[in-house]
């Protein structure tokens, strides 16, 4: 099966259909803050180390998740997706999707009940944070009200190996929150913080 093909123009490689036997990622990064994202808007964030440094959670497996994920609500008829084809997983026949890799940026593309989002990820050169640019066009020809709500799972631990296997100890013990435009992670945090 054909699952995308590579732009020269554009330089980039276009996945066609979102379901791919495994996840095809791209790596986002400056020196100081590097990501992953998959074509289903899986992986991970990290800064200065990948083992040590993880600020969202991700688990290698076959189901590519989570991630930084975009979730698009109808408040009329309530039906609800994602800008990537993951994690609600719509039927693809009506659900159109395409991801782009590039060089520094990942772009996704998704039509889906006459409303078409384009959300593009990617850091800024030598910047320690990323970008999750999205806009979001009305194809019917009636007024629509959405609800737009993105989401991200941020680690309990920096570093990977404690995050996974002790899980439960490192909730127990750390808080990670977002304060003052900040991601922080507090060892024996209590919930006021």
């Amino acid at each position: 099966m054909k699952y995308g093909y590579f732009d020269e123009e554009r330089k980039e490689y276009v996945i066609t259909r979102p379901d791919t036997p495994a996840p095809w990622v791209n790596y986002l990064g400056s020196p100081e803050y590097g990501a992953i994202v998959s074509n289903n808007a899986g992986g991970y964030s990290f800064a200065k180390s990948g083992a040590n440094g993880r600020i969202l959670r991700y688990i290698f497996n076959q189901f590519d998740q989570p991630g930084r994920y975009i979730y698009l609500r109808d408040n009329e008829t309530t039906d609800y997706w994602s800008a990537s084809w993951q994690p609600v997983g719509k039927d693809l026949e009506s659900y159109k999707s395409e991801c782009h890799h590039g060089t520094a940026y990942t772009k996704m593309i998704a039509d889906y009940s006459e409303i078409r989002s384009e959300v593009r990820y990617y850091v800024p050169l030598n910047q320690s944070y990323e970008v999750w640019n999205l806009s979001v066009t009305n194809a019917s020809p009636k007024e629509r009200e959405l609800s737009i709500i993105g989401y991200a799972e941020f680690t309990n631990n920096s570093n990977y190996e404690q995050d996974q296997v002790n899980l439960q100890y490192s909730q127990f013990i750390t808080r990670t929150v977002f304060k003052e435009n900040r991601v922080r992670q507090m060892i024996h945090a209590n919930q006021e913080n």
